[in-house]
């Protein structure tokens, strides 16, 4: 209870609650835009799109620190990613004469990334928050689990509590 305490009423700790028609929520801090959904809203569970009403999903994430956070919960997925993470540059491959190359095969076209930081996922742990308020490791989660450092998530059904450090990556 103390965790929860701690951060009760302040601009750190968000509810999220989600269904059939509420599926998304944006929650930002400082340069960091969090993507809150539904876990239905993956596409790979056959109960999203059965035809049948989707069960509540919810939670609470807690600021811990700059990249910190923990969320506890059941049927959420959250991504994290920097504001303007998604500034990319497109560039035509030129010729020898400096034009663009027109026609024939193996024309390239290169991208290259014009924005600042973006954000990764470092680790996801589940834990279990003892009586004074600190964390107990109970396992990390693998690649399987974030989708190789995609999102968090915790399936429809499941109730667990990770522990999310990001870090910053250009």
């Amino acid at each position: 209870m103390p965790l929860l305490t701690k951060y009760q009423g302040k601009a750190s700790m968000n509810g999220l609650l989600f269904d059939q028609d509420n599926q998304e929520r944006i929650l930002s801090y400082d340069d960091l835009r969090i993507t809150c959904r539904h876990n239905f809203t993956l596409p790979w569970d056959p109960r999203a799109s059965d035809g049948s009403v989707w069960p509540e999903g919810g939670g609470v994430l807690i600021r811990l620190a700059r990249n910190e956070y923990i969320v506890a919960g059941s049927g959420l997925v959250l991504e994290f990613k920097k504001e303007g993470e998604e500034k990319a540059k497109h560039t035509q491959a030129l010729g020898e004469d400096g034009f663009v190359s027109v026609g024939g095969k193996g024309q390239k076209v290169e991208s290259g990334w014009q924005g600042g930081m973006r954000a990764g996922i470092g680790s996801v742990d589940e834990v279990n928050v003892n009586e004074d308020g600190s964390l107990r490791y109970i396992r990390r989660l693998n690649g399987d689990q974030d989708h190789q450092g995609r999102h968090v998530r915790i399936s429809v059904g499941q109730f667990s509590i990770l522990h999310v450090k990001l870090y910053d990556y250009k």
